[in-house]
């Protein structure tokens, strides 16, 4: 009887444990997220609806940008600037280096690009290419030109009171574009003159011709 009772209950402990574990997972509690309005933008007093195409290609990066039909043989950087009024919003950009925030994109996207590459001794010329990304975060690119910007105006609503609103802020697009001919030449000499700067083995020099060969495939 004593057997039976331990059995039973050895049984009962496991149904118990089963019947936990066959429980869904509680859902987590619902994410309240921050909504806004757009007040007004640049096309506003021109009746403009929506925004140009550039800007909502920009949401997924430059590189949607040049798939566009007027960039397709361009370059671009996107700049973006935030404030609390208009006023301020383009004097931060006048005083932004647009040189500085364009070679440091350029960095990121070279290094991308190397990242990318179809090399099968990419180890060889590791150092390679982190002198090309360093040489190009340093530089001073020529060609840039701002094509075109964007501003709009948006009312942050706080979430727990419909009522009652968060802050109002401008977002500033500024779209800057260069031919691609005219900076895939200068890439090339910052690409051939860290190689020349490189010490090189056979290995290496086949590594770092592969890459100057395809470079812009990825890029």
């Amino acid at each position: 009887m004593k057997r039976t009772i331990a059995t039973l209950a050895v049984v009962l402990a496991l149904f118990a444990v089963i019947g936990c574990a066959s429980k869904p997972p509680t859902a987590p509690p619902p994410v309240t997220l921050a909504k806004f309005e757009i007040l007004q933008h640049k096309g506003t007093t021109l009746g403009v609806a929506m925004p140009p195409a550039w800007v909502e290609a920009a949401i997924n990066g430059p590189k949607a940008v040049e798939k566009l039909a007027d960039y397709k043989d361009m370059f671009v950087v996107v700049v973006d600037v935030t404030g609390q009024n208009l006023d301020g919003v383009n004097l931060a950009a006048s005083r932004l280096n647009a040189d500085t925030e364009i070679s440091r994109y350029l960095s990121i996207r070279v290094k991308d690009t190397f990242a990318g590459a179809q090399v099968g001794d990419k180890d060889k010329i590791e150092t390679y290419m982190e002198r090309c990304v360093k040489s190009v975060s340093d530089a001073r690119v020529s060609g840039f030109r701002k094509a075109t910007d964007w501003w709009v105006q948006l009312r942050w609503d706080k979430p727990d009171n419909a009522k009652a609103f968060d802050r109002d802020e401008f977002r500033l697009l500024q779209l800057y574009t260069v031919d691609k001919n005219t900076l895939e030449a200068q890439l090339q000499k910052i690409l051939k003159g860290e190689a020349a700067n490189e010490p090189k083995t056979p290995e290496k020099q086949r590594a770092m011709d592969l890459v100057q060969q395809s470079f812009f495939d990825g890029f």
